[in-house]
Order: structure tokens, then C-alpha cells, then sequence
């Protein structure tokens, strides 16, 4: 979405986590705040679909920066770093049973999920997310390798930083692509209309019968 929100009135500061009546009280007037605001600032962009989506948007990035942040190697202390050879942002609880050898930061998510895309998926999984692995159990055996982890529903890609880079770039150029082909299709779905459901019953109840009959043919 190419929307050039800069006009907006600025947000609030964000509270204190702490805070959570605050924030509740920011994130339910939000809404009604960015509609009056884009009426007045944005006449020629306002869509009360568009000023919604805006809202949900800073709505999520309010609740993520208040979000509990899982505990880093650094904030365990020197001690469990030197135990685990661990790097500085590692979140991994080294001590749980099956935890892995490797270090991983948390991962990045999409907000859009992947059951939004497809209501048939098994897990609500984020619909691209990534982070930082690094391998280095036992380095003088086996070395260290670092990667970036990039998941899309079920499926993980492990990279390479060169190959994740690549793929951060194909990423970007299809970005510019989806927004041209969603501009355009919000222009041609200004001509879109519901059918008639009763039209549309007859027509389903024809083809049932047709494909009874052909399937009773072939038997």
C-alpha cells in the first residue's frame, strides 16, 4: 500500500508496558482518529476501508512494541553465555529438554498470517517470517555456519547471508510488482457487483444434475 500518511496528526507516545489500560484506551480510539484525520487531511484518498486498514496497521505495531521480549543470552549473563557458547542475542533456552545446539534470535514476523491467504491451512503461521541461526557446536570439528532462516507457512528455507540478501531483493522487486497489479485491481474492481442468488442456486443445481447424469452414464 503506497499511502502517504505524513499528513496524519502525529501518534501518541507510546505508554510504558505497564500500561495496559493506556494502551487499550490509544488502541480503541484509534480507529475513529485516523477516519476523522484522513478526512481531513487525505479528502482525495479517504475510503473508510482504507482509514481502517491504516488504523489496524499502527493498532499492531502498538501491541508488538509492547509485546514481552524473550530473555538474550546477554540478559542471562556471562556465565550462561561461556556454558553455552552462546552469542550475545541468542533466545534460546539451552537448558529445556531437546533444546538445540544451535542460536537463533527471535524471529521477525508478518503480521499477515497464513491462514489469511488460505483459510484451509492447518496452523496460524505467520505468512513470511526469518531470523539469524548460528551453528557452532563443537567449531574445531565442524566449523561454524550462520544463516538466516526464512519461513513461508510450513517451510523453512535455511540461506546463506548471500542467498538471503538475494532473496531480500526478489522480495523488494516483486513488492513493486504486487502494488501495480493491486492498483490495478482496485480500478477494475470498481465495475465488480454481487449476482443474484437465486440464479446463482439454479445454475448450481443444474450443472449437479448434469454431472449426476454423466457420472450415471459412465457407470
Amino acid at each position: 500500500m503506497n499511502t502517504n500518511v505524513s499528513n496524519l496528526p502525529a501518534i501518541p507516545s507510546q505508554p510504558e508496558p505497564t500500561e495496559t489500560p493506556t494502551l487499550d484506551r490509544l488502541t480503541a480510539a484509534m480507529p475513529s482518529a485516523i477516519d476523522t484525520a484522513m478526512r481531513e487531511a487525505l479528502p482525495h484518498r479517504y475510503t473508510p476501508e482504507l482509514a481502517r486498514q491504516i488504523a489496524d496497521d499502527i493498532v499492531r505495531r502498538l501491541r508488538k512494541a509492547h509485546a514481552p521480549r524473550p530473555l538474550t543470552a546477554a540478559d542471562r549473563g556471562t556465565d550462561w553465555m561461556l556454558r553455552w557458547n552462546c552469542t550475545p542475542w541468542c533466545v534460546i533456552d539451552h537448558t529445556e529438554k531437546q533444546a538445540p545446539e544451535w542460536h537463533s534470535t527471535a524471529p521477525v514476523e508478518t503480521d499477515l498470517r497464513d491462514t489469511d491467504l488460505d483459510p484451509s491451512g492447518f496452523d496460524n503461521l505467520p505468512w513470511m517470517a526469518a531470523r539469524l541461526i548460528v551453528a557452532n557446536d563443537k567449531p574445531q570439528a565442524y566449523g561454524r555456519r550462520t544463516e538466516v532462516w526464512i519461513d513461508y507457512g510450513v517451510h523453512t528455507a535455511p540461506l546463506t547471508a548471500a542467498r538471503a540478501r538475494q532473496a531480500l531483493n526478489a522480495l523488494r522487486g516483486f513488492a513493486a510488482e504486487l502494488e501495480a497489479v493491486v492498483d490495478a485491481a482496485e480500478s477494475v474492481a470498481a465495475d465488480d457487483f454481487e449476482g443474484d442468488p437465486e440464479i446463482a442456486a439454479a445454475d448450481r443445481e443444474y450443472w449437479d444434475r448434469r454431472i449426476k447424469k454423466i457420472a450415471e452414464a459412465q457407470a
